[in-house]
């Protein structure tokens, strides 16, 4: 293992993690591509997922008191059984067409969002379940749960730091649910790497933190248009299939 080899992803880590902090998503997208340059995809994906769920562990005990269990309640659960659904069916669909779908689906709602059009029109509660179900059933189908859970969040008028918490715990679930079986599967990869873990782990705590000072010295409106700024590009990369 060479210097390099730790050093180029340790930074991505600490970028990543600041940068996504507010997204509520994208740790996992950034930080893969990254991995799969200096490691065998069994390590990447197992050593990205574990930092993925230590980070959004960190974010739930930071924002701990502005968990929205109540959206949890509506949304969150259905989210799981969809990904599982999505997951199941997923080499039966054609995912470029999907992808493209959804790619679209995500620009539409960030643009809403990002125009200010979102504050005049909100989806009613009383169909979060639907909501939720799909966010995860799409994520099972694509791998992009993150911005979906992300897309519709924004219809909540909440506070910033509530968000973050809250699309925090949802990912944690799917997280805890996801990571024993790529373990079970590599029971050799943690160990043979607990440098590498823990190294990239510290550094994405460390660009948490630093996200966290920013999120306190914006605006909730400032912090939604970035949100959505982000959902729409992430819907432009699927719909013209580059991720």
């Amino acid at each position: 293992m060479t210097e390099i080899n730790i050093l180029i992803p340790v930074v991505a880590a600490f970028l990543s993690a600041s940068l996504t902090l507010m997204t509520g998503f994208g740790l996992g997208t950034i930080l893969t591509p990254v991995f799969l340059i200096f490691y065998d995809v069994k390590i990447a994906i197992l050593i990205v997922a574990v930092v993925h769920l230590a980070n959004n562990l960190l974010k739930i005990f930071l924002f701990s008191k502005n968990i929205s269990m109540d959206i949890i309640k509506r949304f969150g659960v259905l989210t799981l059984v969809g990904a599982f659904i999505g997951a199941f069916f997923q080499g039966e669909m054609d995912s470029s067409v999907v992808k493209i779908l959804l790619g679209i689906a995500l620009i539409f709602l960030g643009l809403k969002e990002a125009t200010g059009f979102g504050e005049k029109i909100r989806l009613p509660q009383k169909i979060d379940f639907i909501g939720g179900f799909f966010s995860g059933l799409l994520g099972g189908f694509v791998g992009n749960q993150g911005a979906i859970r992300s897309a519709y969040l924004l219809n909540y008028n909440i506070p910033k730091e509530t968000f973050v918490a809250t699309a925090a715990i949802i990912a944690s679930v799917v997280d805890v649910t996801r990571i024993p079986v790529y373990i079970f599967s590599n029971k050799d990869v943690l160990t043979d790497n607990a440098i590498l873990l823990l190294i990239t782990t510290a550094s994405a705590f460390a660009g948490t933190f630093a996200g966290k000072s920013f999120l306190k010295k914006i605006s909730l409106k400032t912090f939604k248009i970035y949100v959505a700024a982000t959902i729409v590009i992430i819907g432009a990369l699927l719909t013209f299939r580059i991720i």
